[in-house]
């Protein structure tokens, strides 16, 4: 298999990112390529999505791992996993594995799923300001991705369904797999969880956004879906409009600079402070650009305002809502030449997920054990979105009354372009086609 022919395989399964903002896959893939990181890390607390296809499908994914290295000729490869879950990997396959795929193991710490902390923990690079990590010779993948990509190449299957955790305020944590496009709120009913008084975050409670039951849907980046009732912290956070975030961030902020002092990125060495993006943001001070502009630096962790900020204030909001705007006036930051050097401070300032979880108020809803269950979906109808990854919406490729078979690409992008291929997530009829969407009813 060529390269080229590789990309292709994955550009028509619509292989994204699956834990992320979706970027299309088949763009990863280069001769630059000389390390693969695979993120076993399962990041957030509450989420196990990962952790299940580890642990089943864990000689597929060896499997696909050394075929993208024969292909991209690539030097070596880490399997980036904390330490506790060691033991979801069949400890005879780990025992075969090639000299050149190696088994990178860290503390239980949060946010070990960053791409920056993750690729410094597995082979000790850091990645320079403003860069990707192709740029020093690393791809990034996680766990789910990798087995869409296995899917892809040893079943010519297209990316229809989603694996995702459901937990928080609910009976027991499941794993499941919906179909793409299926209304959240169809999910939860199917699974027989009733989410009256609740408010579902889909993601995790750190960096998950609130989603509307009546509108939201399954896509390829869905995570997770954790019910929280009304009144928790994490939801109240969430709902508080940036104006009134940025008015208590001026009346309330002591300048004491700890939220920085507890950023991840700050520890690798960034030129990130996020106390001074928040007095910029907060009290207008125009003339310092470099304190909005260090914003771009953020990975959005939340970190600095969960563990950080001892007023309940919330700088996360606030450098995310400057890095959003950055990014809607099209500023890039320029490439750093040189990788920043680790604070001397940094391990003494790890972040525990015990003790995330501790200050997050949500000890209760950690269960000691999140079930895979295979619970067939079957939804009168999808709403399937046409901007499911990074980059230009895909275009419809089928028209209203075309019949199609669960798995028919129904859009897609030009391959040069930062887009990928949907597919059908059912057996139906396209009945509507919107600025957005591709709804399909059931036969």
């Amino acid at each position: 298999m060529t390269l080229s022919e590789l990309q292709q395989i994955v550009f028509d399964a619509g292989v994204v990112g699956a834990g992320g903002a979706g970027f299309p896959t088949h763009k990863k893939f280069s001769k630059d390529v000389k390390q693969i990181v695979v993120n076993a890390s399962e990041c957030e607390p509450l989420l196990m999505t990962d952790h299940h296809i580890l642990k089943k499908h864990f000689r597929s994914l060896i499997d696909t791992l050394y075929t993208l290295m024969q292909v991209m000729e690539v030097e070596e490869a880490f399997i980036g996993i904390k330490e506790k879950n060691v033991g979801l990997m069949d400890p005879e396959i780990v025992k075969t594995l090639p000299e050149n795929i190696k088994i990178r193991t860290f503390p239980d710490i949060y946010p070990a799923g960053d791409e920056v902390v993750l690729v410094y923990e597995t082979t000790g690079k850091i990645i320079p300001e403003g860069c990707v990590p192709v740029m020093i010779g690393v791809m990034v993948i996680n766990v789910e991705t990798l087995y869409n990509i296995h899917c892809a190449l040893d079943y010519h299957k297209p990316v229809y369904e989603k694996h995702i955790s459901i937990g928080g305020d609910t009976k027991e944590s499941i794993t499941v797999k919906p179909p793409i496009g299926m209304k959240i709120k169809d999910v939860l009913k199917t699974c027989g969880i009733d989410a009256k008084d609740c408010a579902v975050i889909a993601g995790g409670p750190m960096m998950g956004k609130l989603v509307d039951l009546e509108t939201a849907v399954i896509t390829k980046t869905t995570k997770g879906l954790l019910l929280f009732p009304e009144t928790h912290s994490v939801i109240q956070r969430r709902k508080m409009p940036i104006s009134v975030t940025l008015k208590q961030a001026s009346a309330a902020c002591c300048n004491c600079q700890m939220c920085t002092d507890v950023c991840p990125r700050h520890l690798l060495g960034y030129s990130i402070h996020v106390d001074k993006t928040l007095r910029a943001a907060s009290h207008g001070e125009v003339q310092n650009a470099d304190s909005f502009l260090e914003a771009s630096l953020c990975c959005g962790c939340g970190i600095c305002t969960v563990i950080g900020c001892q007023q309940m204030l919330n700088p996360q909001a606030i450098a995310t809502a400057v890095k959003g705007e950055l990014a809607k006036q099209g500023y890039r930051r320029k490439p750093s030449e040189e990788a920043p050097k680790p604070r001397p401070e940094r391990e003494s300032r790890f972040v525990s997920s015990d003790r995330l979880i501790d200050r997050l108020g949500i000890r209760k809803y950690v269960k000691e054990k999140i079930v895979r269950q295979y619970i067939e979906f079957h939804p009168d109808r999808v709403e399937i979105p046409l901007s499911q990854h990074l980059g230009k919406p895909a275009e419809p490729i089928v028209s209203v009354g075309t019949k199609v078979t669960c798995g028919t690409p129904i859009a897609k992008t030009s391959p040069d372009a930062l887009g990928t291929t949907i597919h059908a997530s059912i057996d139906g009829i396209v009945t509507e086609i919107t600025a957005s969407a591709i709804v399909i009813s059931a036969n």
